[in-house]
């Protein structure tokens, strides 16, 4: 599993201004981002807070390595002509334990060189997690509670808030949109057709990309059977279920919406909750599902639209 994690550089005359914590597991990768630094730069490794040592060939603003052992300290080292060294504020890295579906949360930060950007409105995440519990693919799995980029669980059903909507899609792409009804950000020319034989690729998986190498986007058969799961069992009780039902389910779907396939503008936020599978269906439709108050069914969309996602974990 991969973590991502921002890490916020002060700078100060004292050695260690502070310090921050993070649990991660043996082998997690770790992609460690400082603010802004200038200078020559050394990312430093300690197993007692006293001894340090270079890491090797990380001497820029960003590191990359791997958690190997516990506890350890990461810091930053700024040198800049003759004066006394700079260091950064010092992460602590402690081990964690495999995530408790259901009761642990899962979070991520910026990741480098990957969408959504470090504009404000891509900040820091924290979902809230859930295991299925029906008959079927994707049932016996842990999902998030929440759309991908959401900082809250929605309310109700038919919730128009941003917060709950999260973040929009265009098919196979990982940069992310967030439309507050008057202003796209970011408000960058509209992908407009997509048209490739290709399903959601790995590599621009925004679920694998930012939240670890278990994440991804459900595929068809798993939304199918959650779509037609019996309620009794966490499901939406199948095409008759409603948008109601869909909120009762072990997902909390709502009506987020979505970004128009012509120009990214916002549509039935209120009204429909809409949401990628992984698979394609030609160059240029994909599966993708709706929930609604008439009905929820399977659609053939056009991949140029902006959906949410849902994020499934092979974690279980």
């Amino acid at each position: 599993m991969k973590r991502f994690i921002l890490f916020s550089l002060l700078f100060s005359s004292q050695f260690l201004f502070s310090q921050q914590n993070l649990a991660v597991m043996s082998a997690d990768s770790l992609f460690i981002t400082a603010d802004s630094a200038r200078g020559q730069l050394q990312w430093q490794i300690s197993y007692d807070s006293v001894t340090w040592v270079a890491l090797p060939g990380q001497q820029s603003l960003v590191l990359q390595t791997v958690a190997d052992s516990f506890p350890a300290y990461i810091r930053l080292e700024i040198l800049e002509g003759d004066c006394n060294p700079w260091y950064s504020e010092v992460l602590l890295l402690t081990e964690s334990t495999p995530l408790q579906c259901g009761v642990d949360s899962i979070s991520h930060g910026f990741v480098v060189g990957f969408q959504p950007s470090s504009a404000a409105v891509f900040a820091f995440r924290t979902y809230s997690t859930v295991l299925a519990n029906w008959t079927g693919p994707g049932g016996d799995k842990c999902w998030l509670k929440m759309n991908l980029g959401a900082t809250t669980e929605a309310s109700s059903a038919t919730e128009v808030s941003d917060a709950a909507a999260g973040w929009f899609f265009q098919f196979n792409r990982s940069q992310g949109y967030v439309n507050d009804g008057t202003t796209r950000t970011p408000n960058t020319p509209w992908i407009n057709p997509i048209n490739e034989l290709l399903n959601w690729q790995s590599a621009s998986d925004p679920c694998t990309q930012l939240l670890g190498a278990d994440w991804r986007i459900p595929t068809q058969p798993e939304w199918n059977a959650f779509l037609n799961a019996p309620t009794s069992q966490g499901g939406v009780g199948g095409a008759t279920g409603l948008l109601s039902d869909a909120y009762a389910s072990t997902l909390k779907i709502h009506a987020g919406g979505n970004l128009s396939g012509g120009d990214g503008t916002v549509q039935n936020r209120g009204n429909f909750g809409l949401f990628w599978s992984s698979e394609q269906n030609s160059n240029n439709t994909a599966g993708s599902f709706r929930f609604s108050p008439i009905g929820s069914f399977p659609v053939n969309a056009t991949k140029n639209f902006g959906y949410p996602l849902r994020c499934i974990c092979d974690c279980q």
